[in-house]
């Protein structure tokens, strides 16, 4: 699993900083062939949120551990897209609020707690408010959770935000 994270880390690195700068969201019912939509990527709750627990992937599949970033926040903090795409989710999950967003390419955005008036489908830009913090799971009334799915695997969604790549020291002559 910490090989595919970290593959997807460097893959999804790569592209947030080849990509252009505006990404159109994908179209409904249309299969993307096209790079992940990233370089528009921002965070989803402004300005830039204190990162409270950061993403652990488990060993393996189904051992427990922690499938994306915790953001500080609070209830009725306003959420908003971190890129653009199609609401594919929008509703109850045990006993949170939770909206998804398919980005295209492969790439789902989770959010929790949050509730959104936006219904499946709805079709959202980067930086569009898609709800507001709620309440329930284990971010009640402290954090937002976002999680971020790679063709169904866990990445890291702080790699769409922050460049985590090593540096590389070249020579000089």
């Amino acid at each position: 699993m910490k090989i595919v994270s970290a593959l997807a880390g460097f893959t999804i690195g790569t592209l947030v900083l080849l990509a252009p700068a505006s990404v159109p969201p994908p179209v409904p019912g249309q299969a993307s062939q096209r790079a992940a939509p990233t370089g528009a990527w921002s965070w989803p709750l402004p300005p830039v949120p204190r990162v409270v627990r950061a993403f652990d992937p488990p060993a393996q599949r189904w051992l427990s551990g922690h499938r994306g970033a915790d953001l500080e926040a609070g209830p009725g903090d306003t959420v908003s897209a971190p890129a653009g795409g199609i609401v594919s989710f929008a509703g109850t999950v045990v006993d949170r609020p939770v909206i998804v967003i398919n980005h295209g390419s492969g790439l789902l955005s989770s959010f929790e707690p949050v509730r959104s008036t936006l219904a499946v489908g709805a079709i959202v830009s980067a930086h569009d408010e898609i709800g507001v913090v709620g309440t329930g799971a284990h971010c009640d009334a402290r954090c937002l959770h976002w999680g971020l799915r790679l063709d169904g695997e866990y990445i890291d969604p702080l790699l769409t935000i922050i460049d985590t790549r090593p540096s590389i020291l070249l020579p000089l002559d």
